[in-house]
C-alpha cells in the first residue's frame, strides 16, 4: 500500500479553463470564443512568430539552461542585474520553487481569500499551513489585516496585485506602508502577472521594493513575479520570471530543474520584449474592451467589480447554469473560484465582447 503524506490527501488538482478543442468535441461546435483564461485576444507580436519559425530547425537541441540572451535583454529592459532574475516554465513554476525553498510542514503561508489558487496548492504540497485573510465586504483587501495575521510561524506571504479573479489592486501608498511594516524574516511573493495593464492607475511597481527609489522604504525579502503569458500573448509557450535579491535567486536556482524553459519560449520572449508597441496596443484595446463590458453589464443590470486587469468578475443568480448555457452557445468563460454565483470573463476583442454580451442577455431573459 502506498504511503502518501496526509497533507497531500486534501489537495484538489488545479482546474484550468476549458480548452477550445474539448468543447468542440463535446458539443460538435465549430465556432468557439474563449474568454476563460485571461489570454491576450490579439495574439502575439509578429516578431515572435517570425523568430520561432526560423528557430524550429534547432528543436533537436537542448535550450540554454540559463537563458543567456533573454536574461541579458530582460536585465537591460528592467535596468537590473542579470543575477537578480530567474526564469520559470510560467511564473507558476517559480511559485512552486518558492514553496519548496521557504515553506515546510511547520510553517505558515498567508494570502488573501480568493487569491490565485496555485498559492494554496503549492503550500499544501510541502505540508505548510495555508491561512487566508478575509476580504472586505466590497471585495477590497486590507493590508493592515494581513500584517496583523503574521505570526512567528509565517514564512511566506502571497499577494497577487492585481488579484485574480476579483481584479482588485492595492494602490501604491498603502503598499508602501505595508512594505515598511513587513517583518524582515518573511518572504513576500508579489505576483504582478497583470502588471502591464495597471500603468497609469497608481498601482505599485514591485521593482521599486527590490531596488527602493524611496529612501524611506527599506529593502525587504521580495520575490517579484511577472509573466509573458498575458499582455505579451505567449501563454502557450509557458515562460515567466521572477526578480529578487541575488541571494534569493541563488537559493531558488538550487531547486530549479535544468532546461526548465524551452528553446522556443526563450526565443519568443526575447522577441516579444523588443516589440513594446504590441504591448501598448494590447493594453489600449483592453481598456476599450473593459468599458464595452462595463456598459454591457450596466444595461443588463448585472453587478460587476471594476478591474485593473484583463478580466472582469460579475454576479448572476445561478452561476453554474449561466456558465453551462454559455458553453452551449460556444462561449467559454470561468467560474470565479472561491465566490458563489460569481463568474469571471476575460476581456476579448470588440466582436468577441459583443457576442458574449448578446449570448448572456439571451440566457438571462430565458432564465
Amino acid at each position: 500500500m502506498l504511503n502518501i503524506p496526509p497533507y497531500l490527501k486534501s489537495i484538489k488538482p488545479y482546474k484550468s479553463g476549458k480548452p477550445i478543442e474539448e468543447l468542440k468535441r463535446e458539443l460538435g461546435l465549430t465556432e468557439i470564443i474563449k474568454l476563460a483564461s485571461n489570454e491576450n485576444p490579439f495574439g502575439c507580436s509578429l516578431l515572435v512568430k517570425r523568430a520561432i519559425e526560423q528557430q524550429t530547425v534547432h528543436i533537436n537541441r537542448y535550450p540554454d539552461g540559463k537563458a543567456y540572451y533573454l536574461r541579458d535583454q530582460l536585465s537591460k529592459f528592467l535596468e537590473i542585474d542579470q543575477d537578480e532574475i530567474i526564469f520559470g516554465n510560467g511564473s507558476n513554476e517559480i511559485i512552486d520553487l518558492t514553496a519548496r525553498v521557504f515553506l515546510s510542514p511547520d510553517a505558515d503561508a498567508l494570502a488573501f481569500q480568493g487569491s490565485f489558487p496555485i498559492y494554496k496548492l503549492v503550500s499544501k504540497t510541502v505540508g505548510a499551513n495555508f491561512i487566508e485573510v478575509p476580504l472586505e465586504c466590497d471585495f477590497s483587501r486590507n493590508l493592515e489585516k494581513l500584517l496583523n495575521a503574521i505570526t512567528p510561524k509565517t514564512k511566506v506571504i502571497f499577494i497577487d496585485n492585481p488579484c485574480n479573479p476579483t481584479g482588485f489592486a492595492n494602490k501604491k501608498e498603502e503598499f508602501d506602508q505595508f512594505i515598511k511594516a513587513l517583518p524582515n524574516d518573511v518572504v513576500l511573493v508579489l505576483d504582478e502577472a497583470y502588471h502591464e495593464y495597471t500603468k497609469g492607475h497608481n498601482i505599485p511597481n514591485g521593482l521599486n521594493y527590490i531596488h527602493p527609489i524611496n529612501p524611506n522604504i527599506p529593502k525587504k525579502n521580495v520575490i517579484l513575479l511577472r509573466t509573458f503569458s498575458k499582455a505579451y500573448g505567449l501563454a502557450g509557450l509557458r515562460i515567466g520570471y521572477a526578480v529578487a535579491q541575488k541571494e534569493i535567486v541563488e537559493i531558488l536556482e538550487k531547486v530549479r530543474q535544468p532546461f526548465n524553459t524551452n528553446l522556443l519560449a526563450q526565443i519568443g520572449a526575447l522577441e516579444a520584449l523588443k516589440d513594446q508597441n504590441f504591448v501598448e496596443f494590447s493594453v489600449k484595446e483592453n481598456e476599450k474592451g473593459k468599458i464595452q463590458l462595463y456598459e454591457g453589464f450596466e444595461q443588463l443590470g448585472i453587478k460587476f467589480l471594476p478591474t485593473y486587469a484583463n478580466f472582469i468578475m460579475f454576479q448572476v443568480e445561478d452561476a453554474d447554469k449561466v456558465y453551462n448555457q454559455l458553453l452551449k452557445e460556444g462561449i467559454i468563460i470561468r467560474p470565479a473560484f472561491g465566490f458563489d454565483n460569481w463568474l469571471r470573463v476575460s476581456i476579448g476583442t470588440k466582436d468577441e465582447n459583443i457576442k458574449f454580451l448578446s449570448a448572456l442577455k439571451g440566457i438571462l431573459e430565458k432564465c
